[in-house]
């Protein structure tokens, strides 16, 4: 039996244990910045101080890109014809969320009319469509909604182009649009039901139109200002998971009712937003999707093994000008 008054050398083990344990985090850091580069992990897996790594690494890559599209941007607005709408219409930086009705622009009321017409077709079908929980998928980019359709001509109509632009501060990137049916029957607790941030980017819009009329009985879209969310931000220990209600200040929580033909602009990384929650009604709402050239879909160097992600592939314009061009970004053969 040892003897119990034994010296043992607590400081020579304590100061061992303190080296392996900063030999380990040296080595778990120089592993994280290199997944840095990997854009299939940093979109599922990426902490926030990798996704913030990521994104300024892309920035200063696609520097000459974004100085395009910021000039790009600024000729869009002063060449096109701007509908009255939206030629002066905002989204605040500091809520990065704000909505309008426009129920009454014929745009709108074409495009409302062919979600409507989707939504009827896939009920008389009785056909299953793809579903994620609480949402079933009706159509998107070229399946069906081609080039010729109401939704196409909305997406990339300077209707909804000329917010976008001012809040990028540059011209889009249009990465993909469809029609959902959230049948509001029961609660999913890791869907989109519950709170969540994006994880393409520091920053996205999406674009939201509702198809049916959305009261609180209906499963509204629902969203917090960007200036209530960026505190999560600086948690050491968040991750871009579902969260509760109650990580808001009370009162923060935004939503959004409005009649067919509402059109609501969310930065969709920045603020914590959800909808489509257990109700009486069912919701038939259009989702569009904008992004810049730093968002994780993008190849980051010409020589990136990973595939581009492009859902508006299937969408062929004819003789397509500059800013359609820019706005589908399809990625180049070879």
């Amino acid at each position: 039996m040892p003897d119990a008054a034994q010296d043992v050398k607590v400081d020579k083990l304590v100061g061992e244990r303190d080296f392996w344990r900063n030999k380990a985090e040296q080595f778990m850091e120089v592993s994280r910045s290199a997944a840095v580069f990997e854009r299939s992990f940093v979109i599922r897996q990426g902490s926030m101080k990798q996704r913030k790594q990521y994104h300024e690494l892309a920035r200063f890559i696609k520097s000459e890109e974004i100085a395009r599209r910021e000039a790009l941007g600024r000729r869009y607005l002063a060449e096109k014809t701007l509908a009255a709408e939206t030629a002066e219409f905002e989204i605040p930086q500091d809520i990065a969320h704000a909505s309008i009705d426009l129920s009454h622009d014929q745009l709108v009321k074409d495009a409302v009319s062919e979600g409507l017409r989707s939504y009827q077709d896939a009920i008389a079908s009785g056909r299953e469509f793809l579903s994620k929980d609480s949402l079933q998928f009706l159509g998107s980019a070229g399946k069906p909604f081609g080039a010729d359709s109401a939704i196409f001509k909305l997406a990339t109509s300077p209707l909804l182009l000329a917010p976008v632009i001012r809040y990028f501060g540059m011209f889009p990137i249009m990465t993909g649009f469809g029609v959902t049916l959230a049948k509001n029957s029961e609660f999913h607790r890791k869907s989109s039901q519950r709170l969540h941030f994006d994880p393409e980017d520091r920053a996205q819009l999406k674009v939201f139109l509702y198809i049916t009329d959305v009261d609180a009985d209906s499963g509204p879209f629902m969203a917090a200002a960007a200036r209530d969310c960026e505190v999560l931000f600086e948690r050491p220990d968040f991750v871009l998971d579902r969260q509760e209600d109650s990580v808001l200040p009370d009162g923060a929580l935004h939503e959004y009712h409005g009649p067919a033909g509402t059109i609501i602009f969310t930065d969709t990384c920045r603020c914590l937003h959800g909808g489509g929650r257990p109700g009486e009604r069912e919701r038939v709402m259009l989702s569009m999707e904008y992004n810049m050239p730093t968002y994780l879909g993008a190849k980051l160097w010409e020589g990136d093994p990973e595939p581009e992600r492009c859902r508006t592939k299937n969408i062929r314009v004819d003789n397509p000008d500059e800013f359609m061009e820019a706005l589908l970004a399809h990625p180049k053969a070879g």
